[in-house]
């Protein structure tokens, strides 16, 4: 008998025995259980009486003598702060009634080291014990279930007032779901001797930042109503032939993906600036079409969507069989595919891989990571490299590679013809199959690793990124940190996806293929950009292992818009306003609403500009507005920021954070260096059995300037060093006398190029060079041509050759910057499929490089395509995070203005004996209530 049936067994015989009763002595054992029962209620009362009066006493003590208390603990000079940890140890959970009114600090003492951004507690679990809950997928913020298993409800009286508009005010509002504020701001008493009518402190007056829309949106992404509609006008017409809750297949037809197709710049331009006609929003839908004689992928617009369904027009965007089946892109249908083929036939060799890599089975421990699609002897095939999980089972473990990759051929349209070959273990091989592979392993003709037991548990309790508990934690890091509010509200405003502040006005949108862009972006009522937009990322791999060298990745064709919901106060404060954005998933064949972009204010804590004299001070604080979109694609996250200053500027960045992927290091190579076994050509050893594969980010971003109007010029201004004669000749070619009033014959001086046809530029330090777009048909006050001038942070440069084998996909990595005509069908920096015909002269789309075809950009409207980045050698601190690295520019005034452009925003202005001329705003001191909306 086994342990679990000898045990069932032994219970089975318990409870028999338990409730087997004798007739003669049954009556005995009632009497004597009902004694038992009242004794035990009669003690039950008692106590209860008991308690209740102790309690009453206690509590009357308590009101009468907590202020005399409270005074007597500590003065303010010897007061203990509190950590996180321990005020929720020594304040536990209570329920009663909150009726108390909350204390206030002190106006010179408002940064409480032990309370969260807005008074409460950083924990879901504030200072009162009640349960705020943090964001959802969907950005709502939760608390308890109430008794009857409702919420989140607050049952607790906090006798103060609501200081923000009416819930139903919030609600209705146009795309806006808001999340009402705590009433409790969480605010702890502390010793002090201040009167007490001083230590109230008046809520704060929250503005709500949500205006009606009352106009069409032209750029704001495309909305889950509109992509059924979309679907529903495609089914219609026969181009796909699934429906939804259908299981797709390789021999259907589907939509792969959806975003906005952008409206015509003219008739946009015409519908925002004339009060024209609306040009419609329009949807582009990839198709992958399965279904047909001939596959392929197909591009179509479809709309318009304001009509009804029977009523759109749906038009190819590119030529018939442009794109073949087998150079279509990648989709979470085929991919799914690809790991079940290659993890079924590792599974066939289960006994290698539990004695090789410390494996139960493929299935439970490892994951595959396909790297591709690509062709490769006109096959479509991928790469893929086996790894061990780190991360549970749903998140690929990018850091604990092992030394096992190899080929898939998944071309066609049937998965049983699919196969796995060309396998290379520790860089052995190719063995032709996986069969080929065990005989070798079997015969000892190879050189085998083995990872031992317990190596799994110590990979899945060290690669998750989290504070190391055998280490003590830095002095007063349990503390809370600095962080900025907006006591009174946003001075933003919302109006659908339309963003103004402080003279500043865009629209912000995302695609599921691109990212996030902004539109119409204009200044005190001037357009300075008709569009800014991510485009690409580019990274390309180096590396010593057959898996891994190579590598290269171009994340539109992954999707750049596929996001995730913001990581609530990590990836965006906690009173940023959220703008929800949509997700075509083609396995359910609807959309799925994220909201994905932030709003927010930056305090930046330090001096947009200053001075201080003798007898006066001047002085503004930094302060900006940033639209951001955080996104996550495969092992790197990436935050997209749009920052909008008070001086006219733009900034554009994007941050790159998350894991490395790792190449699998392995000691007996030749490419390890004998003096320094943690060196390689191609990147350190950054931890056990891996090496950080030196590699880099290339960010593309396509930005149309409208510097006042479309009528543009590009100047480039040249920063020069050379004698007077040699300046002189800048400005005058003849009839010219050397000046005698210069002290010294040599010096630095600046020549303008008027670029008249397109052209592709690189950074040059050594000959530095101010990239400018100027409109020479408005000049200001100064007869100076008003511009704007483009300033790339330092990028790393592409030095791959013409050679390389994916220098055509990253050809848009090889310029800094490169200026061209702006066209209709020029929308993106490169294509997001790999075309059938790579010579085929008049492509449907372009890559950046045959854009530039010596057109002239004379007065005319024109778009810099940039592309900047940074070099990635990865370091032992990279491991298990890399921390945030940042690239991107400035759209900086250019003589755009007659003077600094802040003076009409109240600044610090101190004159000649003390005269103050001016202060930026300042409220009392008052109670701040967290409001986030998301809309």
């Amino acid at each position: 008998m086994d342990q679990t049936s000898s045990n069932n067994h032994q219970s089975g015989n318990m409870a028999s025995d338990f409730y087997s009763f004798s007739p003669e002595n049954t009556t005995k054992k009632k009497t004597k259980a009902v004694r038992i029962t009242i004794c035990a209620q009669v003690t039950g009362v008692a106590l209860f009486c008991l308690g209740l009066v102790v309690g009453l006493l206690i509590g009357i003590y308590g009101f009468n003598g907590v202020n005399k208390n409270e005074s007597s603990d500590s003065s303010p000079t010897q007061s203990k702060v509190v950590g996180q940890n321990e005020n929720r140890q020594t304040k536990p959970v209570d329920t009663h009634d909150h009726t108390h009114s909350h204390v206030s600090r002190k106006p010179q003492t408002v940064s409480p080291p032990t309370l969260g951004s807005h008074g409460h507690s950083p924990s879901p679990v504030d200072s009162h014990g009640h349960d705020h809950g943090s964001l959802d997928s969907h950005g709502h913020r939760h608390g308890p279930l109430d008794s009857h298993g409702h919420g989140p409800v607050d049952t607790h009286d906090h006798g103060h007032h609501h200081p923000h508009p009416s819930s139903d005010n919030i609600l209705d509002s146009p795309n806006v779901e808001a999340t009402l504020p705590s009433t409790d701001t969480g605010l702890g008493k502390e010793p002090v001797s201040a009167p007490e009518d001083e230590l109230h402190c008046t809520p704060c007056k929250w503005t709500h930042p949500v205006d009606e829309v009352t106009k069409p949106e032209l750029f704001s992404p495309i909305n889950s109503t509109e992509m059924v509609k979309a679907r529903d006008a495609l089914y219609r017409a026969g181009i796909i032939t699934v429906k939804p809750g259908q299981e797709l297949a390789f021999n259907e037809s589907y939509v792969q993906s959806m975003y906005l197709f952008p409206p015509e710049k003219v008739k946009a331009l015409a519908y925002l600036d004339h009060d024209g006609p609306f040009p419609g929003r329009y949807v582009t839908a990839m198709v992958v079409e399965g279904a047909k004689k001939e596959p392929q992928l197909m591009k179509y617009k479809i709309g318009p969507l304001e009509g009804d369904v029977e009523n759109m027009m749906i038009s190819p965007l590119l030529k018939p069989n442009e794109v073949p089946f087998s150079n279509r892109p990648y989709d979470t249908v085929e991919t799914r595919e690809v790991i079940l083929t290659v993890m079924s036939e590792l599974y066939r060799i289960n006994s290698m891989m539990e004695e090789c890599f410390d494996s139960r089975t493929p299935y439970k421990d490892m994951s595959v990571m396909p790297n591709g699609p690509f062709m490769h002897n006109n096959e479509r095939t991928s790469r893929w490299t086996a790894g061990l999980r780190g991360l549970g089972d749903k998140d690929f473990d990018f850091l604990n590679v092992l030394p096992l990759n190899g080929l898939i051929y998944h071309g066609g349209q049937d998965p049983s013809k699919w196969r796995v070959y060309d396998i290379f273990y520790l860089n052995q091989g190719p063995f032709d199959s996986v069969n080929e592979l065990y005989e070798a392993y079997n015969s000892s003709q190879l050189v085998v690793v083995h990872y031992p037991e317990g190596t799994r548990e110590w990979i899945k309790r060290n690669t998750f990124p989290k504070r190391d508990l055998y280490q003590p934690i830095r002095p007063h890091s349990g503390r809370l940190g600095a962080n900025t509010v907006e006591p009174t509200g946003p001075r933003y405003r919302l109006k659908g996806h339309t963003i103004s502040w402080l003279g500043w006005e865009f629209s912000v949108t995302t695609s599921q293929h691109r990212g996030p862009a902004v539109f119409n972006v204009k200044f005190k009522g001037e357009r300075v950009v008709y569009e800014n937009a991510l485009n690409d990322i580019g990274l390309l791999y180096s590396a010593d292992g057959s898996g891994q060298d190579s590598i290269f990745y171009t994340d539109s064709t992954f999707g750049l818009g596929e996001s995730k919901t913001a990581i609530s106060d990590i990836d965006c404060p906690a009173h940023a306003s959220y703008i929800k954005s949509v997700m075509w998933s083609p396995t359910a064949m609807r959309g799925s609403e994220l909201l994905t972009i932030c709003i927010f204010e930056v305090d930046a804590q330090e001096p947009l500009y200053r001075h201080k004299g003798d007898d006066i001070e001047v002085g503004m604080r930094n302060r900006y507005l940033v639209a951001r979109y955080p996104t996550q694609l495969g092992n790197y996250d990436y935050l997209i920021d749009f920052q909008f200053h008070m001086d006219g500027k733009i900034v554009t960045t994007a941050t790159a954070t998350g894991f490395i992927q790792a190449s699998y290091y392995y000691i007996n190579s030749q490419f390890v260096n004998p003096n320094n076994p943690g060196q390689t050509p191609f990147g350190y050893k950054v931890s056990n059995d891996i090496i950080g594969p030196i590699h880099d980010h290339t960010f593309a971003f396509k930005v149309d300037l409208d510097v006042v109007s479309e009528e543009n010029d590009f100047q480039l201004i040249h920063w020069k060093y050379g004698n007077i004669m040699d300046a002189l000749k800048t400005v005058k070619k003849e009839n010219i006398t050397f000046p005698g009033y210069f002290f010294h014959n040599q010096t630095r001086y600046v020549e303008w190029e008027h670029v008249k046809n397109e052209r592709a530029l690189n950074i040059d330090s050594k000959n530095p060079k101010f990239w400018t777009f100027v409109n020479n048909n408005k000049l200001n006050s100064w007869g100076v041509s008003r511009g704007y001038r483009l300033v790339p942070m330092h990028s790393g440069t592409q030095n791959i050759q013409d050679d390389h084998p994916e220098a055509q996909h990253l050809s848009f990595t090889q310029h800094h910057l490169t200026v061209t005509k702006r066209k209709e069908n020029e929308q993106y920096v490169k294509p997001i499929y790999s075309p059938g015909n790579t010579k085929d002269p008049e492509p449907s789309r372009k890559y950046v490089e045959s854009m530039v075809d010596g057109e002239s950009i004379e007065n005319t409207d024109i778009v810099a395509w940039v592309a900047l980045g940074f070099l990635h050698i990865p370091t032992a601190e990279d491991v298990p995070m890399t921390t945030k690295v940042t690239s991107g520019f400035t759209l900086k005034p250019f003589n755009f203005f007659d003077k600094t452009a802040v003076f009409d925003i109240p600044s610090h202005a101190v004159g000649v004996n003390k005269t103050k001329y001016d202060e930026e705003p300042a409220e009392l001191p008052c109670q701040f209530i967290p409001f986030s909306v998301q809309g």
